[in-house]
């Protein structure tokens, strides 16, 4: 799969998150060049990989948002895709949860992901291709009972992904998403202690999985192997229930 990486450049938003640190090195492991984007990212974080970009970016900044994305462009020469793997938790009773819980995961992964593809687009429309990836998750068609919010959103996630890949699909750009169900992380972990009945044997694969299985789909979806992939949803669940 390597040869599909090769002097490819990626930017991978909320690159400091379990699932999206474990992109930026898979992506870097591949040969691309990466730039990893989070509020809190520093040199630190891939100090080992030396092709990996760190770039801060607090998503909530829609001017810095197209800032960074021409700043990539300018400085690499070329962008083949984006990966957004951005959130924030926010658990509860749906009676419990105040207007403010609401507003900071929409900003965070519902604007959090519409930014920075709105930024990208015009440049991949003009190159002719390239590969959006948005991480949305299995709460899209399966919501969490302590999870509604950020259910909501993957579920709105995932509808604007069908929309931009078959709006984009004819100009040479694919729109894809991955949707996690459980995987070992800090916000699973989390979920854990707001709701332990919520995480019940949810898999018919022994999970909880792990963020590598997801980036693996991740790299899935921006490689050539995936040419014919667009509109649509994988879900890395171990085979979890789904309501379709």
């Amino acid at each position: 799969m390597s040869h599909w990486f090769d002097k490819r450049v990626y930017w991978v938003i909320g690159a400091t998150g379990a699932l999206g640190r474990a992109t930026v090195e898979a992506l870097a492991r591949q040969g691309a060049t990466v730039i990893a984007s989070s509020r809190s990212v520093t040199t630190a974080h891939f100090s080992g990989w030396p092709g990996v970009f760190s770039w801060p970016l607090d998503v909530g900044d829609s001017a810095a948002v197209d800032h960074v994305a021409a700043g990539i462009i300018d400085r690499f020469g070329r962008l083949d895709g984006l990966v957004t793997s951005s959130n924030v938790a926010a658990f509860g009773e749906f009676h419990a949860l105040a207007d403010e819980d609401w507003y900071r995961v929409l900003e965070a992964k519902w604007l959090g992901s519409v930014r920075p593809v709105r930024a990208v687009l015009p440049h991949l429309i003009a190159m002719g291709q390239g590969a959006i990836v948005l991480i949305t998750g299995r709460g899209g068609i399966d919501p969490s009972p302590q999870h509604f919010i950020g259910s909501s959103v993957n579920a709105a996630l995932d509808l604007l992904v069908q929309g931009l890949g078959r709006r984009y699909g004819p100009q040479g750009v694919r729109v894809n998403a991955v949707a996690p169900g459980p995987i070992a992380s800090p916000r699973y972990q989390a979920l854990q202690q707001a709701s332990p009945q919520s995480i019940e044997p949810q898999t018919p694969l022994a999970g909880p999985g792990k963020p590598e299985d997801v980036a693996s789909a991740v790299l899935y979806l921006l490689s050539d192997a995936a040419a014919f992939v667009n509109a649509s949803g994988l879900y890395v669940d171990g085979g979890g229930k789904r309501y379709v």
